[in-house]
């Protein structure tokens, strides 16, 4: 056991340590607590308020929530976030599998950033491009006689389409950095066995890069929860409400309707489902997997 004195002075260090580095970690800080903290615990403060905005904040208890999944519009934007998750945690992450895999074995360079490209475009300049794509007289729609957008059975799949298009780049790089760290010996030594390229995949690639697959549909459930610029720039959740989602009706909600409260009804709600994804990766954290 130290003496009282070794032990007075290692804290003494530690404090002093502290206080050298938090101006470092002050500006980060400041912006996160005026950012982040401070908005989030005012919208789960208004979520139990009756507010326009402009009046004196009323409290209704649990009035909002109720409301809000009383509301058919709110279980129908529920039912477009999970079928949005859904097709976000198969399609893209299918091709990017499949687009990392190709780049392994052709080796060529050249695909990287071509697959890329279309990460680091803007959403508003993609959404505007593809609505002109599925436009009713001069894109798609003159090919088909009515435009995908204007068509409330394929107006949300037209969007996740167009979503797809430029996301599946990012996870193609995620996915090939991840092959990058497995041994060249297991894939020859699969390949004296006689392998084809399907059991490589199969028995060599996933299962080496399950963590870095693991977190990605983790974080995709996450930041499906929370779309909103595809769906404001190309259809602002039309026809007939086919493409409102969740954070769409919070915005409407909110800017529109001018109520506060159910609007921080929702954006609670959104955030539940976040920590419901957090949960999950802690779980499977816990259960061992190195995600």
């Amino acid at each position: 056991m130290l003496p009282p004195l070794t032990r007075n002075m290692r804290k003494l260090k530690k404090s002093k340590k502290w206080v050298a580095a938090f101006p470092f970690l002050a500006p980060a800080l400041i912006l996160n607590i005026g950012i982040i903290m401070l908005p989030s615990m005012a919208t789960v403060f208004l979520a139990f308020f009756e507010w326009s905005g402009l009046d004196i904040p009323q409290f209704v208890g649990i009035r909002n929530f109720v409301t809000v999944f009383a509301d058919p519009l709110f279980l129908k934007s529920l039912t477009h976030n999970i079928v949005w998750t859904a097709i976000f945690i198969t399609v893209p992450v299918a091709m990017g599998l499949a687009g990392a895999e190709l780049l392994r074995r052709t080796r060529k360079e050249l695909f990287q950033p071509i697959y890329f490209f279309p990460v680091i475009l803007p959403v508003v300049v993609i959404g505007l491009i593809w609505r002109y794509i599925y436009h009713p007289t001069r894109g798609l729609g003159k090919v088909f006689g009515v435009s995908p957008l204007g068509q409330p059975s394929t107006a949300l799949y037209a969007i996740a389409f167009a979503n797809i298009w430029a996301w599946w780049g990012f996870l193609c790089a995620v996915f090939y950095s991840a092959t990058q760290s497995i041994s060249k010996d297991l894939y020859e030594a699969v390949k004296l066995d006689g392998a084809t390229g399907w059991q490589e995949f199969r028995y060599i690639t996933l299962p080496q890069i399950a963590p870095t697959l693991i977190f990605m549909e983790v974080m995709t459930i996450i930041w499906s929860f929370q779309v909103f610029d595809w769906i404001w720039v190309t259809t602002q959740g039309g026809p007939a409400g086919s493409t409102e989602l969740l954070a769409t009706l919070l915005y409407k909600k909110a800017f529109y309707a001018y109520k506060m409260g159910e609007a921080s009804a929702i954006g609670v709600l959104i955030s539940l489902f976040g920590f419901a994804g957090v949960g999950l990766y802690y779980y499977l954290s816990q259960k061992g997997m190195e995600v």
